[in-house]
């Protein structure tokens, strides 16, 4: 059978038209899973992101919005302030919080209200993160600042201590990069003069002493710049003094003129000078232009002529981050000439696409720029990323080398002084002998500010690691919100939201200290010339220590920031949303210990450029937000979705999204949350598209083009969601991330031992495994109920603190099965001189074990495995793979998830490729039948099984992109079921003319008549060329009299649709909304012997018209929106109804 025939076969079947529906089944109509899919509650139904562009908002526009909201199935919105230099549109600008804007957001509160709608607002201004006006610079977010005087005793030191710096920014007084702004189009139509801005007001600073630390300068240490090195370069004319200034403001300029492959930065000694380190501070410099570390070499040499390399600069990576002060260590060199070699900077080909949308203009000639270059003796090997200053996220690769005691700072010889330094800065204290480092610390702010927010709610990021200023912030803001709301906070206002983080990072809060103290168990005071790049104790102690630092923070953060604002919101019956943190490991957080302090977790995922595949950073988001929610009993878990980016295709249909959509289904995402449905303050026919989140998309409002037809994949995703609701997660495996911070599910690496095939899982954090998982007859299991067969820690986390390595132990000797590494060691600095304990746990649980020859060990009622990939662990357990499909196709790809609720186990399959597949599954579930649950239709009907060996195997036919749910609910009555097969025949081909009508006033003829089916693009008029909207095609043709004889059922196979089809027969709407392929349709009851008449609606997407706009003979504008997305030369997309249009008859056999 061709692949037509087994499309319409499926159609016919999924639309219950064999007799084998839900009838056929002998359920009752009052099953409440069924009526759930059939019609979804709310509480699966889409969320969608409401931007408040600029105050471009009328109530007029929020009456219209939500009610199409709550027309085509999307439950709820979450309101947030935009702006991406949006022009102002309308007769009023709502400026935020003003009476006149606060009324509109009651409006929207009551018609939420009286709609039935869920109500969300963002917790600050623009997208990120928690931060407003009202934030006082001591409330916000900070860093460590210092500053070094140095002394050589025995003598009394009297004198002034050099302030440390007070400006805003990443890291001592390197400034604030510069803002990315949303340059406004020029003569966009309808655009006001906004008023002149006011006259720029310098930020705000603050800075306060924390600390007075002294420690001896090991014996023998000598400073770069005490030997006054001549600096020589390959760039001409240009300034050096700088490189060696001690200071970060200032920056030098190296280029790179085509054909440049290197360019040279030298320091000549006047007599050998040994190092151990290499600092580089590059200018803060945006990722557009290549990033902000440089890549190269640093070389030495005896004679200035013949060089060898000392250490490679590989630019941004995962080890380092993209933070732009490095230190790099390498082993003890003496020689008179050093000198940095660096390469042309790449400039991201992605980035560098859409950089004018930020306002960014590249440089002609790529650039470096530096501002400060050090050799020096023993440092923490890249102690900027572990102190976090900047973020890295893979530590294995830079451990900092050992040196000998003689060449470090003894934590003796770290004396605190705090006491000492009067309130002006002076210093009186009688100097041991030796010379000796004073350090001043305090801290000072990092200058995050929220973004991208309208100015009048634009503000300064409050301190995440504080508990008090989270605590007031949310305390202010929810105020102020529920002040605006009035009588509808807590009732159709149910929930704020965080988004993702885009705050940046910051490593210090008033009580940084006693909080160290509580969570770490000892006091950080002797190690805090750590957080400068010394050396304390030993190599190994000072990286323990900065773990210790990190994990802090990323503690805190989850506490004092996600938990207090959950806390305290929850106190007045209003929930959160949070992407905490979000992708990327964007700050030094553990990503599910955030999400379990939210009541729902989210994700993010993005729809990539055509013929891409989206980052592995948002699949893994995707699966971090589930397994936050199957492993702390939330049941919902939510994502940010389909979120495009320039390059993107922000006007894409349902049928491109649905695979996307499907994935994060089949990955534990159980609400969809759209992320640009734009207020529309016009409610003409005149402003469409309307407003936009400029090149971020989908737009996704009442005015794209298929505004109506959205229900159908609105229901699709609510009938998916309620199903995936239900009961609990089934996994068999437990992944453990560790405990390094930021710690998050890894992206930017493969997972060694990988998770096997056919087998689902989740990631688990150090919190559930000390306070939430136990044992019960060889599971782990939680609390709420979720359990798995076996935990596995991959190959990487070998290290586990004490605590952690003792709860293992307990796990195992209750009976749980474990695959894991022999740790080396612990991380923490908590743990130092507790060796004899932790080797005593290791040989006990680990045994002889060696990983290789060795790689099993009982210990108590359980048994630990290294070495063995969790697969065959599994199959020793006699646990067989939950789901398996055979590859009839080389590229075969099935996604899947399994629930199970009380006696039913769902399955969700869905076809990731763009052909039909014919797969045999298999289901671990036996003693069930099969039925096939359809999410487009909402039919039921029983599948073909076959119950073998402890599974049941179920041919499946899925289409394109297809997708269905197979539900096990009922005692089998047989160990098989087939069922009989249709049998399709081609009846006809629907041949021209056909009539096309198109709407008034959107530059196409009111009537066209087509020979044959072409794209609208390829017709020569440029009204149908270029039109986006809703077309009508109609035809007559005839039935003979023994096609309605035969008893088979007829159905019209349209063909290739570009995008969205609604096919009448004599006036009578069949197959509804067909909305993605394959597009058929069952006349059978609207047909009659002899002329009938066929009508397609066929709707497409809104870029062609917008393009036709753009032509130089254009003289009517019709599309109006707030951004110009294209040029004349756009390539237009595939439009209209293309054929060939074909009658089929469908016979059971």
């Amino acid at each position: 059978m061709n692949k037509t025939g087994k499309a319409i076969i499926r159609m016919l079947m999924l639309s219950g038209l064999m007799g084998l529906a839900v009838s056929a089944l002998g359920q009752s109509s009052g099953d409440a899973l069924e009526r759930g899919f059939q019609n979804p509650p709310d509480s699966a139904k889409p969320r969608a992101w409401w931007h408040w562009m600029n105050g471009n908002v009328t109530q007029e526009g929020i009456t219209a919005d939500l009610e199409w909201m709550k027309r085509v199935g999307i439950a709820g919105m979450q309101m947030f302030d935009g702006n991406l230099g949006t022009p102002q549109f309308v007769d009023k600008r709502l400026v935020w919080m003003t009476p006149e804007w606060q009324a509109a957001l009651r409006h929207a509160a009551a018609e939420a209200d009286r709609l039935g709608l869920e109500m969300s607002m963002a917790a600050s201004g623009g997208w990120s993160e928690t931060a407003g006006p009202w934030v006082k610079p001591q409330e916000a977010m900070k860093k460590i600042a210092w500053s070094e005087t140095q002394v050589e005793g025995p003598k009394k030191f009297t004198g002034a201590l050099a302030h440390p710096p007070t400006n805003n920014g990443k890291f001592q007084d390197m400034p604030m990069p510069p803002e990315l702004t949303y340059p406004t189009p020029a003569g966009l139509p309808g655009a006001k003069p906004l008023p002149p801005p006011p006259p720029p007001k310098p930020d705000l600073t603050f800075y306060a002493d924390s600390k007075v630390i002294a420690y001896r300068l090991p014996t023998g240490e000598v400073r770069m710049l005490d030997l006054h090195p001549k600096v020589t370069s390959s760039v001409v004319n240009v300034n050096l003094g700088p490189l060696k200034d001690g200071r970060l403001n200032k920056t030098i300029a190296v280029p790179f003129p085509a054909g440049t492959k290197h360019q040279w930065i030298q320091f000549e000694f006047p007599r050998p000078f040994e190092a151990q380190a290499f600092t580089i501070a590059a200018g803060s410099v945006a990722a557009f232009t290549g990033g902000a570390i440089p890549s190269g070499e640093v070389q030495f040499s005896e004679d200035g002529l013949s060089w060898s390399i000392l250490v490679t600069l590989p630019g941004p990576s995962r080890a380092t981050g993209d933070f732009p002060v490095q230190t790099y260590c390498f082993p003890r060199t003496v020689a008179r000439f050093y000198r940095l070699v660096l390469r042309p900077p790449v400039v991201n080909p992605f980035f560098a696409s859409f950089a004018a949308d930020f306002g960014i203009t590249l440089p002609a000639v790529p650039t470096v720029h530096l501002a400060e270059l050090e050799l020096s003796g023993p440092r923490v090997n890249h102690w900027q990323g572990k102190a976090a200053f900047g973020n890295t996220t893979e530590f294995s690769t830079i451990a900092t080398p050992d040196v000998p005691r003689s060449e470090v700072v003894a934590r003796r010889d770290v004396i605190d002084l705090t006491s000492k330094m009067r309130p002006d800065g002076t210093l009186v204290w009688d100097v041991p002998p030796g010379k000796w480092v004073i350090l001043r610390m305090g801290y000072s702010l990092t200058g995050e500010k929220n973004h991208p927010a309208s100015p009048e709610a634009t503000g300064y990021e409050v301190d995440k690691l504080s508990a008090r200023h989270v605590h007031d912030y949310i305390k202010t803001y929810m105020n102020m919100i529920s002040h605006a709301v009035g009588p509808y906070f807590g009732k159709s206002f149910r929930y704020f939201l965080m988004d993702s983080w885009e705050a940046g990072v910051e490593n210090w809060t008033e009580d940084m200290i006693p909080e160290f103290r509580k969570l770490r168990g000892y006091d950080p005071t002797p190690y805090l010339p750590v957080l400068t790049g010394r050396i304390v104790g030993s190599a190994e102690m000072s990286d323990r220590f900065l773990w210790d630092f990190r994990r802090t923070i990323a503690d805190l953060l989850a506490e004092n920031h996600y938990g207090i604002a959950t806390k305290y919101l929850n106190q007045h019956g209003i929930g959160l949303y949070a992407e905490a943190m979000g992708t990327d490991a964007p700050t030094t957080g553990d990503g599910l210990l955030n999400k379990s302090k939210v009541d729902i977790p989210m994700g993010e995922f993005w729809t990539p450029p055509v013929g891409m595949k989206d980052g592995a950073e948002h699949i893994t988001d995707l699966i971090e937000a589930a397994s936050a929610a199957h492993i702390y009993g939330k049941n919902i878990a939510g994502a940010e979705s389909f979120t495009t980016a320039p390059d993107a295709p922000v006007w894409a249909p349902p049928s491109y999204l649905k695979p996307l959509g499907d994935r994060a289904l089949a990955l534990g995402i159980n609400r969809i949350i759209f992320p640009t449905s734009d207020q529309q303050p016009f409610v003409d026919d005149r402003h469409k598209p309307g407003m936009t989140l400029g090149f971020f998309g989908p737009h996704y409002t009442r005015n794209v083009t298929w505004a109506e037809q959205a229900v159908a994949w609105n229901t699709y995703l609510a009938r998916c969601s309620y199903l995936l609701q239900q009961g609990q997660f089934v996994g068999d495996l437990a992944y453990f991330y560790g405990e390094v911070a930021p710690v998050t599910v890894p992206f930017w690496k493969q997972v060694n031992p990988a998770p096997p095939q056919g087998y689902a899982y989740d990631w688990v954090n150090a919190d559930v495994l000390l306070n939430r998982m136990s044992v019960k007859d060889g599971r782990l299991v939680l609390p709420d109920g979720m359990s798995y067969r076996v935990l596995v820690l991959p190959d990487d986390v070998n290290q586990l603190t004490l605590p952690l390595l003792r709860r293992l132990r307990d796990l195992v000797s209750a009976g749980a099965t474990v695959v894991a590494p022999r740790p080396t060691g612990s991380p923490s600095l908590a743990d130092y001189g507790k060796d004899i304990e932790y080797r005593s746990i290791v040989n006990e649980v680990w045994g002889s074990m060696d990983g290789r020859d060795a790689n099993e060990h009982d210990y108590g009622q359980g048994k630990i495995y290294w070495g063995k990939p969790p697969g065959e662990v599994l199959a020793s357990l006699k646990v067989s793979s939950d789901f398996e499909y055979n590859r009839p196709e080389v590229d075969t790809e099935l996604v899947w998830i399994h629930r199970h609720d009380g006696n039913s186990d769902i399955y969700f399959v869905a076809n990731q490729k763009e052909h039909p597949e014919d797969v045999e599954t298999s289901f671990r579930v036996e003693g069930k039948e099969a039925e096939l649950w359809r999410p487009d239709t909402g039919v039921i009907e029983p599948a073909e099984y076959k119950i073998v060996g402890g599974t049941t195997n179920v041919p499946l036919h899925l289409d394109p992109y297809g997708s269905v749910f197979v539900v096990f609910r009922r005692q089998a009555s047989a160990v098989s079921r087939t069922l009989p097969h249709p049998i399709s025949r081609q009846l006809a081909t629907v041949e021209g003319p056909w009539q096309l009508n198109f709407p008034p006033n959107w530059g196409a003829a009111p009537h066209i008549t087509l020979d044959k089916l072409v794209s609208w693009t390829a017709y020569p008029d440029d009204g149908v060329k270029y039109f986006s909207g809703t077309a009508t095609y109609t035809k007559d043709f005839e039935v003979p009299e023994d096609w309605l004889r035969s008893g088979a059922k007829l159905v019209l196979d349209l063909g290739v649709v570009k995008e969205i089809a609604e096919v009448s027969v004599n006036g009578k709407p069949v197959g509804g909304i067909l909305w993605k392929p394959p597009f058929h349709a069952d006349m059978t009851s609207a047909l009659g012997p002899g002329r009938n008449h066929l009508e397609v609606k066929v709707t497409n997407v809104w870029p062609n018209r917008i393009i036709g706009d753009c032509q130089p003979n254009a003289t009517k504008k019709y599309a109006w929106l707030d951004y110009r997305p294209f040029r004349a030369d756009s390539p237009l997309i595939e439009s209209g109804l293309e054929g060939p249009v074909r009658v089929f008859s469908v016979l059971m056999k």
